[in-house]
């Protein structure tokens, strides 16, 4: 290695074409000391033994382990240099939008197509590995925002102390995958994993500075908002839209994901109930949202006995139609693929007028 290449900031290309690594060097070397790695199980290795590396640029298919798998080892990683690397996917025609979505929220830092000129490569090296740039974004966010689950608890017993202090009301949201097992037949354990990542980066992007999440459990999320009940409500409504935005494919197929949303909010003016009592109140309220069972589902507690309903956001906007046609007396109109959900969105209603409307 020259003296001169040794003051060169270091850049590694990641791909499995020779003609692709070939000419990304070519481009780089004059401003760059360049690496190259022909997977992503080979460029790993070279993360983890040369502390120099300051950017990534990495195909996303790859044999052995290909960029979207590499990249979630980086995220992933404990080491601090590692994690917060910048990583620059390569993307092809082939490549669909979904599965560019899927590797933004994981952590990508850009984007950069096929096939690629020298200006636009130069200019993310050159921007990626000034020594003055920020730390990803995106990690950082989810570091601030994720918890530990112990963490979470002593968070929210300040904040209800701190509740009947000040009078500033917060809510506890529980989330679900409840379609993990479904999932879980489908892809191997790495694709799950992947989602998970996914869904703590979408939430970490879209809570505001002060709310704070965690998980407990492998399909399970808890988050405490500042809010009061009816802005949680408004909170949760964005944040399942969202989340709802966030696919994911299989073999060019959407793989299915079905979230459900329980919340409960704590009152300011009950001096007995513990934050715990709020988180399972929230588990009760997913528990009934989960029991709908016509795609994502909101349920807001709500003490037992009480006269008013539960609130219940339904999420399925291709239920609407149908429903429409109920109502105007169509029933020849309504979808056939529909009439199990209908029926049991209609009994739920019917439970309810029973209960509550003698």
């Amino acid at each position: 290695m020259s003296n001169q290449g040794d003051s060169k900031n270091e850049i590694l290309i990641v791909d499995d074409s020779a003609t692709i690594l070939a000419t990304a060097k070519k481009m780089l070397q004059e401003e760059f000391l360049v690496h190259t790695a022909k997977d992503g199980s080979e460029a790993w290795q070279a993360i983890n033994e040369n502390e120099n590396i300051k950017v990534i640029f990495s195909d996303m298919q790859m044999p052995v382990m290909n960029g979207m798998q590499l990249l979630l080892k980086i995220r992933e990683s404990e080491d601090n240099r590692i994690s917060g690397l910048p990583v620059i996917m390569v993307t092809g025609q082939s490549d669909s939008p979904a599965g560019k979505r899927a590797v933004f929220d994981i952590g990508a830092t850009d984007f950069i197509g096929k096939p690629f000129d020298a200006m636009d490569l130069l200019s993310r090296a050159r921007s990626n590995s000034h020594p003055n740039r920020r730390a990803d974004d995106t990690a950082d966010r989810t570091q601030q925002v994720f918890v530990t689950p112990s963490g979470f608890q002593n968070i929210g017993r300040e904040a209800l102390v701190r509740s009947r202090e000040t009078k500033e009301e917060f809510s506890v949201v529980h989330i679900e995958i409840s379609n993990i097992e479904e999932i879980k037949q489908s892809i191997d354990s790495k694709s799950v994993r992947q989602i998970i990542v996914s869904l703590v980066k979408r939430i970490s992007s879209v809570l505001r500075d002060g709310d704070v999440a965690t998980r407990i459990g492998e399909n399970k999320f808890a988050i405490l908002l500042y809010a009061d009940g009816f802005n949680t409500k408004l909170a949760v409504e964005r944040l399942c839209e969202c989340l709802k935005k966030l696919v994911f494919e299989l073999n060019g197929k959407t793989l299915r994901k079905e979230l459900v949303y329980g919340y409960s909010s704590a009152n300011c003016f009950d001096t007995k109930t513990r934050f715990v009592d709020i988180c399972k109140q929230a588990d009760v309220a997913l528990k009934e949202a989960a029991n709908i069972r016509l795609g994502d589902q909101v349920a807001a507690y709500s003490e037992p006995g009480k006269e008013e309903a539960r609130s219940i956001v339904n999420e399925v906007a291709d239920l609407w139609p149908d429903l429409t046609h109920i109502v105007d007396g169509d029933f020849n109109l309504v979808d056939d693929k529909h009439v199990g959900a209908l029926v049991e969105c209609m009994q739920s209603y019917i439970d309810y007028v029973k209960k509550n409307k003698k």
